[in-house]
């Protein structure tokens, strides 16, 4: 696992900002009972009122502000919403349910402190990739029923499935490049120990009961990739309980992983569908005031 830590760091610094990627940066820190969050907030050139929280990838056990600083400029900047990510504890130091109390916590200072960001409380979306997928479906499930839920959920190759890695992804798409079953069966391992239920839904969002009265969503999934199912299971779970689904398969690609956080020209596609189902969500709220 050291070895796909620095892997990951290596990848990651070979990136560079693309045009477009212009934000105002500003990183804080929220305190909570646990310690202290650190947050980065990014703010586009152009007036807005509406809010995307950001919560990284990277197996629970890497990833961190700067590793996906590319794709929340651009988020910011093609979506024009404020952006606000979440740098999380992370295992094997911290396991689980560190990362969810972090990105719960930060949720809430975020939206009480609206205000301050310069942000509609009631106008914000969550988006996570890969385990910040399983964060982000979290909390969509965790503020459901508040009267600020969020507008929508979108969820990048997402892990949602911790307690079964027999899906038939994970079968014909074990050995992948860099992220294979084995490397997220470690991963697991080291997020969730031998102690929690894996079904419990704040582990597994995909386990959860019922998925009725869920924030629509938008779900990218890679063809290659052994958390494909994790996220198209889950689409048509939600379509089945009345949950509006954009989803979107990318043919011949492996999981995003550091394409996503870097915001690498291959993964276009899959921005361009997120990117155009957040800001038609986050425009409607703010046209009905």
């Amino acid at each position: 696992m050291t070895d796909f830590v620095a892997a990951f760091r290596e990848r990651v610094s070979l990136g560079s900002s693309e045009p477009g990627m212009r934000a105002d940066q500003i990183d804080s820190v929220i305190d909570n009972m646990a310690g202290s969050v650190p947050i980065r907030v990014y703010r586009p050139t152009s007036e807005t009122v509406s809010l995307l929280c950001y919560l990284h990838g990277a197996g629970f056990v890497a990833g961190d502000l700067d590793s996906h600083d590319q794709v929340c400029r651009l988020l910011a900047s093609r979506v024009g919403a404020v952006v606000v990510a979440v740098d999380y504890r992370l295992a094997p130091e911290h396991p689980f349910p560190a990362a969810v109390e972090d990105a719960f916590s930060a949720v809430e200072w975020i939206l009480d402190h609206a205000d301050e960001l310069g942000v509609d409380r009631n106008c914000w979306a969550v988006i996570g990739d890969s385990a910040g997928g399983t964060l982000a479906a979290a909390v969509a499930q965790r503020w459901r029923d508040r009267p600020d839920h969020p507008v929508m959920q979108a969820l990048v190759c997402p892990a949602l499935e911790l307690a079964d890695f027999n899906l038939p992804s994970h079968l014909a798409y074990a050995e992948g490049d860099g992220f294979t079953t084995a490397v997220m069966r470690q991963m697991a391992d080291l997020y969730i120990g031998s102690e929690i239920d894996r079904a419990d839904p704040l582990v597994s969002p995909a386990r959860a009961t019922s998925l009725k009265g869920l924030a629509p969503a938008v779900i990218i999934s890679a063809e290659l990739d052994p958390l494909r199912d994790d996220g198209e299971m889950y689409g048509r779970r939600l379509l089945e309980a009345g949950v509006p689904v954009v989803s979107f398969r990318q043919p011949q690609m492996v999981h995003y992983g550091v394409l996503w956080c870097r915001a690498a020209p291959e993964i276009a596609p899959g921005f361009n569908v997120v990117a155009e189902a957040l800001s038609m969500a986050l425009r409607q709220p703010l046209a009905l005031k």
